[in-house]
């Protein structure tokens, strides 16, 4: 394990997972107390898998000629960039702009990520090490979750967007003392080269397809809708702050039991339905404490499924010479999926409430967690300890 590198690794995360948590409160209820619709909402939320998806392939692909480096850095910019953004937004269009900058801001940490949890790793448990990473930006996301609420129950939205914003620059110091080097000059004919979906195997296409069910579900569930279901249900801004870190935290609870019992994926499949599923369903059915215990349960049931996305993802990516540019295709289907599905939950949540959005994401839930598991149970050949 290089530790020095893990350390810069952890510290990044923990600080983009923040502002992310931060992000999913503060974003929709401010749009909703400036009276944008629902399906305005939809349809600026669905700026940020556009621009992720465009530059998370061309970040991918130049990731494993040039290294980690710069894409931290460009991490930590367009972090920044994306809190002051929204401090001056006050239109759909303007919020689409520096909801399309936090996609770049997310794709710059995500086409290296992994791969660079992978090197740190050297090889020896690289699914522990991510899982570890994982563990980080889930506790750091709950974290920022439940701070900003408390945050704009005391101060104005505009003001806990300048203190995102000086958040962010902190990123630059781990991004600057990481140790990932370039690795060696890449022509356009390289890059454009690697994008080239013609390359991918059709078995790295089905898994990944496998995949945009899983997002397409989170998207109509959780997106911008459950905090704005929350905040309708009579939550005040910190009380849906600490909902959402709960949400979140559970996850974060269960990673390390995770690494230290190796479950079979049969029993985690059966885990993540068995939570997940009826909690869906009755979220928008009950209220009050049965309402939240429920949110909980059912943040449980997508934690408990992370185990089974990073099983995917390593199946296919590990051992791998274009590492980075693989995971990149594996999740070009989730962008795009989460595009028509950010503008499907606002709709439906107008025209039919909330019980539509919930139980299309309970069904999606199924679909991913049956064909997840005939998945890895086709392909994966990663021994347990490895």
């Amino acid at each position: 394990m290089r530790a020095r590198l893990f350390l810069m690794l952890t510290a990044i995360n923990f600080l983009d997972a923040f502002i992310t948590g931060a992000y999913m409160l503060i974003v929709p209820l401010l749009m909703v107390k400036r009276g944008i619709s629902l399906s305005s909402i939809g349809f600026v939320f669905s700026a940020l898998p556009v621009a992720f998806l465009i530059f998370r392939m061309f970040f991918s692909s130049a990731a494993d000629s040039v290294g980690f480096r710069k894409f931290f850095n460009i991490n930590a910019l367009s972090n920044f960039a994306s809190a002051l953004l929204y401090t001056v937004s006050a239109s759909p269009s303007s919020y689409a702009t520096a909801k399309a900058v936090q996609g770049v801001k997310d794709a710059a940490i995500w086409a290296v990520n992994r791969n660079a949890v992978y090197e740190a790793a050297e090889g020896r448990n690289p699914q522990m090490a991510s899982s570890t990473i994982y563990f980080i930006r889930a506790l750091a996301t709950t974290i920022g979750a439940g701070a900003s609420g408390l945050m704009i129950s005391r101060m104005s939205f505009e003001q806990t967007f300048i203190l995102l914003a000086v958040i962010s620059a902190l990123i630059f110091a781990p991004a600057w003392s990481s140790d990932t080097a370039r690795r060696g000059h890449l022509t356009l004919k390289e890059l454009f080269g690697r994008l080239d979906p013609r390359t991918v195997e059709w078995r790295v296409w089905r898994v990944a397809l496998v995949m945009s069910l899983y997002t397409a579900a989170s998207t109509l569930a959780v997106g911008f809708v459950l905090p704005i279901f929350l905040s309708e249900s009579g939550f005040g801004y910190w009380e849906v702050g600490a909902i959402l870190a709960s949400y979140t935290g559970v996850g974060a609870l269960l990673i390390p039991i995770t690494l230290r019992t190796n479950p079979s994926m049969e029993k985690v499949v059966f885990v993540q339905i068995f939570l997940y599923l009826p909690a869906a369903i009755m979220i928008p059915l009950t209220g009050g404490n049965l309402m939240v215990a429920m949110v909980l349960v059912m943040g449980l049931g997508e934690a408990v499924s992370r185990i089974v996305w990073e099983a995917l993802i390593s199946q296919e990516a590990i051992g791998r010479e274009n590492i980075a540019t693989i995971i990149g295709f594996l999740h070009v289907p989730s962008n795009l999926i989460s595009i028509p599905s950010y503008v499907l939950a606002g709709v439906l949540v107008e025209k039919f409430g909330y019980m539509a959005s919930f139980s299309a994401a309970a069904i999606l839930f199924l679909f991913y967690s049956v064909t997840a598991l005939r998945n890895i149970n086709k392909y994966y050949m990663i021994p347990p300890s490895a």
